[in-house]
């Protein structure tokens, strides 16, 4: 069994290098990576990841200030 979970984390790994390589390569030649709609997805992404922080950040002070009390 661990024997099986070790192949598949080898390959997993390989197919990340694979990936890797080629975006590298991609970008050295000055191509894009991403199609115009999987740029859109990653911008949506980050906006969404700032908008969470911020939702958290602002819970944190509250209950910060709640123990305080």
């Amino acid at each position: 069994m661990i024997a099986l979970v070790l192949a598949m984390l080898v390959c997993v790994a390989l197919g990340g290098l694979v990936v890797g390589f080629v975006a590298v390569e991609a970008r050295r030649d000055g191509r894009d990576v991403l199609t115009p709609e999987g740029e859109e997805l990653l911008a949506g992404a980050r906006r969404r990841q700032e908008a969470l922080r911020d939702r958290g950040e602002k819970a944190a002070r509250r209950t910060l200030q709640n123990v305080r009390k």
